[in-house]
């Protein structure tokens, strides 16, 4: 267990704390990546050289075309990579492990956290919703509007242990 830098409150008790041990796009970033990619590389090969020339607008449409691609999905992996967990009796918390500020905490009385495997060794992601915070259309979970996303352990080691210790936690309350 690492050492959280999360500030117990009085009475708490610390059941779990970790980091992502595993980071990489997911989903519909490697989509994004691509696809914005080649739209990008097909203007920057149309448009600067059209007349022969590569302008300074020209390189400055490829590269801010690259950072609207790629920019986001670099954002959240540098802030997923910064991350520290900690489980207690009474709440989850996500906190930022360089500069200690707490980025999100809920109750654990929440309903349990579903499990997504990232893969082999056990890795995966636990999502705790929160109350309102999505709706069941179809079988998928939507955002709602101006309520709070759910709280995500990314890559946690060992996941399906940790949310029976949390389901435990929770029976147990």
């Amino acid at each position: 267990m690492d050492e959280p830098i999360i500030v117990l409150l009085p009475g708490e008790r610390l059941l779990w704390s970790g980091r992502p041990q595993r980071i990489a796009p997911a989903g519909f970033e490697w989509y994004r990546i691509g696809f914005g990619s080649v739209l990008v590389a097909a203007f920057a090969v149309a448009v600067p050289f059209a007349d022969g020339r590569i302008t300074f607008f020209g390189v400055f449409v490829v590269l801010f075309g690259l950072a609207i691609v790629c920019g986001p999905v670099a954002f959240r992996l540098w802030t997923t990579h910064r991350a520290v967990y900690a489980v207690t009796d009474q709440r989850i918390v996500v906190a930022d492990r360089v500069s200690g500020r707490t980025r999100v905490w809920g109750d654990l009385g929440f309903s349990p956290p579903t499990v997504t495997p990232l893969g082999p060794g056990g890795l995966g992601t636990l999502t705790f919703p929160t109350p309102g915070g999505t709706v069941d259309i179809g079988g998928y979970s939507v955002p709602v509007r101006h309520r709070p996303p759910p709280i995500e352990l990314v890559a946690v080691p060992d996941a399906e242990g940790l949310r029976d210790l949390i389901m435990e936690e929770q029976a147990a309350n």
